[in-house]
């Protein structure tokens, strides 16, 4: 288990992360934050690249920064190391000094993405690179894997083969943390979310609960009705939009919001509509910015 309490970290007058508390238990967790929110800062401490200024990381009861807590990491940044001038074979050759690699794995994975072996890495694409060091990651012998942007570059084919990779993976108790700017990507993969804003834990919420919190709904209302006259009935209004006569709104969940609106505002209809996993996500950092906002 990888155990973070009240940890800090500081670039001059930036706080990267902020007296951040949270576990990492075996699966796959999805690390979720706009650009500045302290994901990269994290793994970066928790690989022991980076020290803290305060707190502390446990890794396995080790250190994070000492020699045993780091031979159980497996950081993979969004701009990996590659020698000058070489092939996958050279990539390999240089990463296994370090690590223990299953060399039957990563040439199996090397196989089922169709990188070319003749070639050296300088001209791969982004997406090719990016297939290279995530088939060398999966194949570290290490319980914990630490992957930044795991998704970069990646069309729709080789996510859903890189998904079933890491979900075989995580089925032999490995715990993995990744972070995507591509939130949808981490549908049908991650066991739970932590949610990162400017530097805090917002919330971790589990896969299957993803979304519970809100509810959204969609409405034709015989008169023009705004955000603000929703918020007056006692409703907490986290988005709102209105396209032509349809309005979508979405509350954090209460009691009794539909009798209310009803009550209040008569429509053609009313009606409760699911949310998608981008759309949740989006949801949950706009509340955490207001949330931040108010302290």
């Amino acid at each position: 288990m990888i155990e973070i309490n009240n940890l800090t970290k500081r670039f001059e007058d930036v706080v990267a992360v902020n007296a951040l508390t949270l576990s990492l238990q075996p699966g796959i967790t999805g690390l979720v934050g706009e650009n500045g929110a302290g994901k990269s800062t994290l793994m970066r401490l928790i690989s022991g690249v980076l020290l803290p200024e305060e707190g502390e990381i446990r890794i396995d009861g080790e250190n994070a920064d000492s020699q045993k807590g780091k031979a159980k990491v497996f950081f993979l940044s969004d701009d990996p190391y590659a020698p000058q001038g070489a092939g996958i074979k050279g990539v390999y050759d240089f990463y296994a000094c370090f690590y223990d690699i299953d060399k039957d794995r990563f040439d199996g994975l090397i196989e089922k993405f169709g990188l070319p072996l003749d070639r050296k890495v300088a001209g791969f694409s982004k997406g090719m690179r990016r297939q290279l060091f995530l088939a060398l990651s999966l194949s570290v012998n290490v319980p914990y894997l630490l992957l930044d942007e795991a998704f970069d570059g990646l069309d729709p084919l080789l996510l859903e083969k890189l998904k079933d990779e890491m979900l075989e993976e995580a089925s032999k108790g490995k715990t993995i943390l990744a972070s995507s700017h591509n939130v949808t990507a981490l549908q049908r993969l991650v066991d739970h979310y932590v949610f990162l804003y400017k530097g805090k834990l917002s919330t971790q919420e589990e896969s299957v609960d993803l979304g519970s919190s809100f509810v959204k709904f969609q409405a034709a209302f015989k008169e023009e009705v705004s955000k603000e006259q929703l918020i007056a009935l006692g409703l907490d209004v986290i988005a709102f939009k209105k396209v032509g006569s349809v309005t979508n709104f979405v509350c954090l969940e209460q009691e009794g919001i539909e009798e209310k609106v009803n009550e209040a505002f008569p429509s053609l209809f009313l009606e409760n509509i699911p949310l998608d996993a981008e759309e949740t996500i989006i949801l949950q950092l706009t509340l955490a910015e207001r949330e931040a906002d108010h302290e």
